[in-house]
Parts: structure tokens; sequence; C-alpha cells
């Protein structure tokens, strides 16, 4: 008799990368953050996916039911689904700082471990991705599509924060 199918969780995603907006879903085998900083795993799929580039050119936009991202070229997930923000862990103390990444600035509360200070932070993290909450997105380009302004959860990638500050407001 045939084991039974596993059925992972699908979660809708919006996922920007160096060069494309991408609308999909993602099926993340465990905890979210824990599959995308998996040191086994160098792309991260898509499902349903919808690609569009944020340069203008002749691309248009690509639809396809499955395709590959190497995880180095993402540069923030924002989660649409509850479930999937809620299997976040997050560290308690928290500074409110403005993250500078290709197409966009992010202004944010960044979770911290009670004894790191801000500076220090990209330093001591475990892997490349992190969570930020109370997030407000601001586009430095014109997106092809929409990626929301604001977001409860939104996930960074570290190799992409080409600056970051305390919110002095």
């Amino acid at each position: 008799m045939p084991l039974p199918q596993v059925q992972m969780p699908r979660y809708p995603v919006q996922a920007m990368t160096t060069a494309f907006h991408v609308e999909g879903a993602m099926e993340p085998i465990g905890p979210v953050i824990n599959y995308l900083n998996d040191v086994n795993r160098q792309h991260i799929p898509f499902l349903d996916a919808t690609v569009s580039a944020l340069t203008p050119g002749p691309m248009g936009k690509i639809v396809r039911s499955q395709l590959v991202v190497p995880k180095t070229d993402i540069v923030a997930i924002y989660l649409d689904n509850a479930e999937a923000q809620s299997s976040v862990q997050l560290l308690k103390r928290i500074e409110r700082c403005i993250a500078y990444l290709p197409s966009l600035v992010c202004r944010a509360e960044f979770h911290m471990g009670t004894d790191t200070r801000w500076q220090d932070m990209f330093s001591l993290l475990a892997g490349d991705f992190f969570a930020v909450t109370a997030a407000t997105v601001f586009p430095i380009i014109a997106l092809p599509g929409p990626f929301p302004p604001q977001a409860n959860l939104l996930i960074l990638n570290r190799l992409h924060v080409r600056m970051l500050h305390l919110d002095q407001a």
C-alpha cells in the first residue's frame, strides 16, 4: 500500500528580486525562515508564478506553473498569509530602522537579541533572511506590479541591505 501524500502548506507570496517582481505561491518545508535560510537550498521554487521585470523592456509578464529563483537574488518577500506569518519566530527587542535595498526602502521594526546593538545585528544573524514587522515600503522605482505599501511582516535578505540607520522620526 503506498504511503499517503504529505500535504505541504502553500502560501501566497510576492517577492522582489534584484531584477523581477514575482507573484505566486511558496510551499516551505517547515518554518518559513528556516526554509529560506537552509544552507543546502540554493534556489527557492515559486508556484503559479507571474513574473514582471523591474526595468522597462519587451519581456512583458511571464506566467509559469513553476519556476525557481536563486535565493541570493531575492531582496524581499511578502507573505500574504497569517499562518505563514505566525511560523516566523521573532526576537523580543525592537529597534525602528530604515533599510535601503535595491528598488525599495523599508521602514520597520527590526528584531534582535537583548544584548545586540542595532549596528551589529546583521553580523549576528544565523542566515541571510530575517523578518521585520510593522513595515512601510517605499518603492524607489516604478514597480511593474503591486507590492504592499504596508505589511505586518516582511522578510528581507541582508545581502541586499545597502544602508541601514535608526528611524529618528
